[in-house]
């Protein structure tokens, strides 16, 4: 099947729709992972993290939530050009899903109060030891999914208020 079974609503075929969800998930990732590591480089170990420990400030956490807003919109309308409203609920779905599991595996992992090594953290480092509070892993999914979802159907919503 290439398309819509409905006539009166043609859709794009199924490659077109994957090809949507992965260029979307990956413009995305590009996107979220250069300008978190920008914004890392701007802050600095001193602007991120809580002296001595690897718990993140709120600067931070504004940045990162921010980012994920304007990455989830970026998503959501590269996966609408190429792949329709389908891949936009895709893409939805898989970064929700994504999001929700790492999100959960955060979340019971917990604060292991590790102080600060000796010397500089680098980005990818910092990625990785870096602790965030609960609530922000509870809103990463929710940010994301929901702004794909949201820039990705904008367009329709825009078309059906001016055809009516």
């Amino acid at each position: 099947m290439t398309g819509s079974p409905d006539p009166t609503m043609p859709g794009k075929p199924w490659w077109g729709v994957l090809l949507g969800v992965v260029t979307g998930f990956g413009a995305m990732g590009l996107l979220l992972a250069g300008s978190l590591t920008l914004a890392y480089n701007l802050l600095g170990e001193e602007g991120t993290f809580e002296p001595g420990t690897y718990r993140v400030k709120s600067a931070w956490l504004a940045t990162h939530v921010v980012a994920e807003i304007a990455c989830g919109i970026l998503a959501g309308l590269v996966s609408r050009w190429l792949g329709g409203t389908r891949a936009v609920f895709l893409l939805a779905t898989l970064l929700f899903c994504l999001g929700a599991w790492g999100a959960w595996g955060k979340i019971k992992e917990g604060d292991p109060g590790h102080e600060r090594f000796p010397g500089e953290t680098d980005s990818m480092e910092a990625a990785n030891v870096a602790i965030s509070p609960p609530w922000k892993h509870l809103v990463s999914p929710l940010s994301l999914a929901g702004m794909a979802l949201l820039a990705g159907l904008a367009p329709t919503r825009q078309r059906q208020g001016a055809s009516t």
